[in-house]
């Protein structure tokens, strides 16, 4: 009988019996796994900045199209109007017709319209939508020229 001696390969727990009989212990040490850990957070925390710039881009993407959707909106009211004459373009308060037709959704909207000559013919016309976003006033603009139609 072969006292003390193990026949398998493994001897105690975590240690393993190489071909030469020494012993080598398996898994990582407590410095490979804070390594680890530390690689493992700084990609964390990279992921959520890049997650944060990407929703805050997103919304002032929705919001300038909506804001350029408006003003077409109005355009497009112009434009129905021009039939008439250009003096009934000019006589509205496009403003009060923007939020008389619910073209106010974004935060502090404001939507201005100026003419460089109102007797014109074609008519200059410049419309600005003014909101805010994150406590900045952004704004977008739409110029075009009209003619009666």
């Amino acid at each position: 009988m072969m006292k003390g001696r193990q026949l398998s390969g493994i001897g105690r727990r975590g240690r393993d019996r190489g071909c030469n009989g020494h012993t080598s212990r398996t898994g990582f040490t407590l410095v490979e796994i804070v390594v680890a850990l530390g690689i493992f957070a700084t990609s964390v925390v990279v992921l959520m900045a890049v997650y944060v710039s990407i929703a805050t881009l997103r919304e002032s993407n929705r919001n300038t199209t909506q804001a350029m959707a408006d003003a077409r909106s109005v355009l497009e009211a112009m434009r129905d109007r021009s039939v008439s004459g250009l003096a009934s373009v000019t006589a509205v308060d496009w403003m009060e017709w923007a939020q008389d037709n619910g073209l106010t959704s974004l935060q502090d909207e404001e939507i201005t319209v100026t003419y460089a000559d109102e007797e014109d013919d074609p008519l200059e016309i410049s419309i600005q939508v003014n909101w805010t976003e994150r406590g900045r006033t952004r704004s977008a603009v739409l110029n075009t020229l009209m003619t009666q139609r």
